[in-house]
């Protein structure tokens, strides 16, 4: 909005102040004269009056609050929660209340204009990803931007933090894990490697969130399958827990459970027992998920 815009909004705010107040005050002063009034035509004149000044204080008020909503539309959001593929697209951000006939879901292998939120209102995007990446990132705003330019207009989009970023995580995990521990257990999260130079950070801040939820000395340690380092198996190796609870750093069960995680073959070939658990995002109860 211009600022021109927002300088005749203010002035009409204004003078809708200005007339509300004027009416209640001269519906007052009406009320008050009828007391003193012994003529009937004159008390019913004031009372008419009273009731064109109380119908003058609610036309004012109703013009404001119109004026204010039509000045901050923007209120009026969309959501749309954009999973990875088909498996996490039941999946809600935790911890955010949405109006759910405004809320929209797509995943990134289909993603076509008729999925979207309209475009005649801001919308905020939650990618349900654990990793932060090419894919949740600069992919995803690009296929959204040719998904909205065969629509007359573009709306504003709000990208909100990937899934795994999210502090609900460390606390369902946690949760979970509490009654699981034993004197020598250690936790073993893993989860999928990046081909970017760096890894990326919600894998370590998770295990630094569920260290500080744990009881003090529980071994935390973090490991990557895929061309990250360290390597899940290595980690495994070198961990001083004799039994050892594996959670995947996941978002879904599938390829990557079945194939890529540590078993309980490779915990028994060093001596140690492996149990695995769900993956982290499955661990997120029905209340977290809203």
């Amino acid at each position: 909005m211009s600022a021109r815009a927002n300088r005749r909004d203010l002035w009409i705010l204004l003078c809708c102040a200005i007339v509300f107040i004027a009416a209640v005050t001269g519906a007052v002063a009406c009320g008050l004269r009828m007391g003193h009034v012994q003529d009937t035509s004159h008390a019913a004149h004031l009372r008419w009056l009273i009731y064109a000044h109380f119908l003058l204080s609610q036309l004012a008020l109703a013009a404001a609050i119109s004026l204010i909503y039509a000045a901050h539309r923007h209120w009026r959001r969309s959501y749309l929660i954009v999973s990875y593929n088909e498996h996490g697209m039941s999946l809600d951000p935790p911890g955010v209340l949405m109006p759910p006939r405004r809320v929209f879901r797509c995943h990134l292998h289909h993603l076509t204009p008729q999925d979207l939120p309209p475009a005649n209102a801001p919308v905020v995007v939650y990618p349900m990803f654990m990793l932060s990446g090419r894919s949740s990132g600069e992919r995803l705003e690009r296929m959204l931007r040719q998904a909205y330019a065969e629509m007359p207009r573009m709306p504003e989009l709000f990208f909100q933090p990937v899934l795994g970023a999210s502090p609900w995580l460390a606390q369902a995990a946690a949760a979970h894990l509490h009654p699981l521990l034993s004197p020598d257990c250690g936790i073993l999260v893993v989860a999928h490697g990046s081909e970017l130079p760096e890894a990326p950070p919600e894998p370590a801040l998770f295990c630094r969130r569920l260290r500080e939820l744990l009881p003090q000395n529980t071994e935390v340690q973090l490991g990557f399958f895929g061309n990250q380092l360290p390597d899940a198996c290595a980690v495994l190796r070198s961990m001083r827990a004799r039994h050892v609870l594996l959670l995947p750093f996941l978002l879904t069960e599938g390829i990557h459970t079945t194939r890529d995680l540590p078993t309980q073959q490779d915990a028994q070939a060093i001596g140690k027992t492996l149990q695995r658990l769900p993956v982290v995002a499955a661990l997120l109860t029905p209340h977290e998920k809203t």
